[in-house]
């Protein structure tokens, strides 16, 4: 991952699940879960509120949040 950008290593463990990391400790966020996805930005809803609305509830049955698997995970 040398000289690629900061999240390459990200992308590539959420698109492989490797490595496979200790998320127990006690600094842990997310209820010990890495993040599937990126939230939308908040102006987005500022900006285009109804589309984002309809957006995500095509997209995601669970609402909107960092843990709902997009459709390029399924």
């Amino acid at each position: 991952m040398f000289l690629n950008t900061g999240w390459q290593a990200f992308y590539e463990q959420r698109r492989t699940g490797f490595p496979e990391f200790n998320t127990d400790g006690p600094g842990a966020l997310n209820s010990g879960q890495i993040p599937k996805r990126w939230m939308y930005p908040a102006n987005e809803a500022i900006n285009n509120g109804e589309n984002l609305t309809e957006a995500i509830s095509r997209q995601f049955t669970s609402g909107d949040h960092t843990n709902a698997v997009m459709w390029l995970l399924k």
